[in-house]
């Protein structure tokens, strides 16, 4: 443990081994808090997928839109629109898609462990040039 302490990471100062040890268990003890231990606690453990697709403003679909869910899950769309966002974790995701040429389009959805949810049709607006 005393070796990876030690290390420098990415140009930064040493941890000495006291203070690592003790981020390391407050780390720990934040992850798992009073919850650690409860078989119905969500943990990051837990993940479902969600599908949809993406389109127009007049429900064309869009192929190759980048949809994603933060940094956790990205895809790009099928030739029809479709798309499927798999391992999202538990709880309230946000769902972005975009593409070239059209505004960023989003839908929330709530994913539950180990089911897929629909996030229907996300919008995409075309963008028009100022003349």
């Amino acid at each position: 443990m005393r070796a990876l302490i030690d290390r420098p990471f990415a140009g930064r100062s040493r941890l000495n081994a006291p203070l690592g040890g003790l981020l390391a268990v407050v780390a720990l003890s934040t992850l798992l808090g009073a919850k650690g231990c409860d078989p119905n606690y969500i943990g990051v453990q837990d993940y479902g997928s969600i599908q949809g697709n993406a389109v127009d403003q007049k429900g064309r679909p869009l192929a190759g839109a980048i949809v994603y869910v933060g940094s956790l899950a990205t895809i790009r769309s099928a030739p029809d629109g479709a798309f499927l966002l798999p391992h999202v974790p538990s709880g309230e995701q946000t769902v972005n898609a975009s593409l070239g040429g059209y505004q960023t389009g989003s839908a929330t959805v709530i994913v539950t462990k180990d089911k897929q949810v629909s996030a229907g049709n996300i919008v995409l607006t075309q963008v028009t040039a100022n003349p």
